[in-house]
């Protein structure tokens, strides 16, 4: 009579599995409760809520990527209409505006700090396109990002 070999186990199946925390990304672990906004100091959520816009926009800068709502909602594992409705209630601003205000004072921030032209400043800081900075940067500032330079620098 022949004895059978040992059945090997599957090399796979040694391995330990890869932890969530690992397999998630940074922007999503900043707001693994957000769903249960109910059960949620506003405060809380507005600190998760902050921290994860600033990954994401880190992200962008790093990337020179324009930021986008659905791209951060998508990051949040979220739905855009719902972290539309989420966001206003915990931080007082819609979404976009939100985000745009963080791009703004990173802009700002460059410009006083950098001699980045202002083209390379609105890449640097997630705008996509320099028309769109431009517009965004003298709507909140009431002068162009050159103009401001000029005055910061004097």
């Amino acid at each position: 009579m022949r004895i059978a070999p040992a059945a090997r186990p599957c090399p796979n199946a040694t391995q330990a599995p890869i932890p969530r925390a690992i397999r998630t990304t940074a922007p999503a672990r900043a707001m693994t409760r957000i769903r249960s906004v109910r059960k949620q100091s506003n405060h809380g959520l507005r600190q998760r809520l902050e921290r994860a816009a600033e990954l994401y926009l880190r992200e962008c800068y790093a990337r020179r990527r324009a930021a986008r709502a659905n791209e951060f909602a998508e990051r949040l594992r979220l739905t855009r209409p719902y972290l539309s409705r989420v966001v206003p209630e915990a931080l007082g601003l819609p979404l976009r505006d939100f985000l745009r205000a963080r791009q703004l004072a990173y802009a700002e921030q460059l410009l006083r700090t950098t001699s980045l032209s202002t083209v390379q400043v609105a890449l640097a800081s997630a705008f996509g396109t320099h028309p769109t900075f431009y517009r965004c940067f003298k709507a909140a500032f009431g002068m162009t990002p050159g103009r401001y330079r000029a005055q910061v620098t004097k």
